[in-house]
């Protein structure tokens, strides 16, 4: 049996999570990759951290929210914003928290923090952008190209080259095209393309599909769905003007993708949000109109705990 990291470690492994949570310098993200290296304690207390965690994920907000402000006041005093942001880490569940900030994440090659885009282009001529909270490995070479999502939404705009076709890797499966436009998100349990102009071969547990151009399919680890039409230049439309392009979705899903761009932490049991339906445009730069938008059709509550903490919830009869 393997030894527990020590407290200091676990606390500086928390204050690294903290430290990395926003714009992310070159500097910065060198330093956490030498403080990684320095002690194998330090991945094990990130990785602690992250089942320490899992056990929260079904806390009663009522205590949690308690919790939160008895730390705060102890710590206020010091480190104000600091030790509400690292209170509220500690609080939080693991698939809002940590999954956010998974060691792959921090080291990836290319990443975004919440609210953030970025654009760019890659070694080939492509285009690459990414969604807030979203982050990609590549490896790009004379044999191939490959980008490994990582986490997040992506856009690509694959340049041609028939001997070398793009593949995008995520947990569910892969996706290979030749050229043009297409997205590709990854979610906890599934992933979906949406082909705009292009044509895409879908891989997963063994099964291979075509998507063409103007459809959309979701796939996870049982293998892939149905292929759906949709129509390409209002997904790049939404996509550019920051709007939620939902298409009767599941409301967990549809909070899943808001908390990429949501400025804090939003909290929510996807068990017991997972039947309620979403249809419509939703603003993704300013999530918290979004969850307002939810609210008045849907039998939610949101509440918010600190600027940094959001929670939505059932509606008790």
């Amino acid at each position: 049996m393997s030894k527990s990291p020590s407290a200091q470690a676990l606390q500086e492994a928390a204050e690294w999570l903290v430290r990395l949570e926003g714009d992310v310098g070159a500097a910065e993200r060198n330093a956490f990759r030498v403080w990684l290296a320095a002690d194998p304690e330090h991945m094990e207390a990130i990785e602690r951290l992250q089942a320490n965690l899992a056990a929260l994920r079904n806390t009663p907000h009522e205590p949690a929210q308690a919790a939160l402000e008895h730390m705060a006041r102890r710590r206020v005093r010091r480190q104000p914003i600091k030790a509400l942001a690292l209170v509220a880490l500690l609080l939080l569940p693991l698939g809002v928290a940590l999954q956010q900030f998974p060691p792959s994440y921090l080291l990836a090659d290319i990443s975004t923090s919440n609210g953030q885009r970025s654009s760019q282009p890659l070694a080939d001529g492509s285009r690459i952008s990414l969604d807030g909270s979203s982050a990609v490995d590549l490896q790009f070479d004379g044999q191939g190209r490959t980008v490994r999502l990582v986490q997040g939404e992506i856009r690509l705009e694959v340049s041609t080259d028939l001997a070398r076709p793009l593949r995008v890797l995520t947990e569910h499966g892969s996706v290979l095209v030749t050229s043009g436009r297409l997205f590709v998100e990854q979610l906890p349990d599934a992933s979906h393309v949406s082909v705009i102009d292009a044509r895409a071969e879908v891989d997963s547990a063994g099964k291979r599909m075509t998507v063409e151009a103007g459809q959309t399919l979701r796939f996870d680890v049982t293998g892939l769905g149905v292929a759906q039409s949709i129509d390409a230049a209002e997904l790049e439309q939404a996509w550019e003007r920051h709007q939620l392009l939902v298409r009767d979705q599941s409301l967990d899903q549809v909070l899943e993708r808001l908390a990429r761009n949501h400025h804090g932490y939003l909290l929510f049991d996807p068990r017991s949000l997972q039947l309620l339906r979403v249809a419509g445009l939703l603003p993704t730069d300013d999530s918290q109109r979004a969850l307002r938008l939810l609210a008045r059709s849907l039998p939610i509550k949101v509440e918010h705990y600190t600027p940094w903490v959001t929670r939505v919830s059932l509606e008790q009869p």
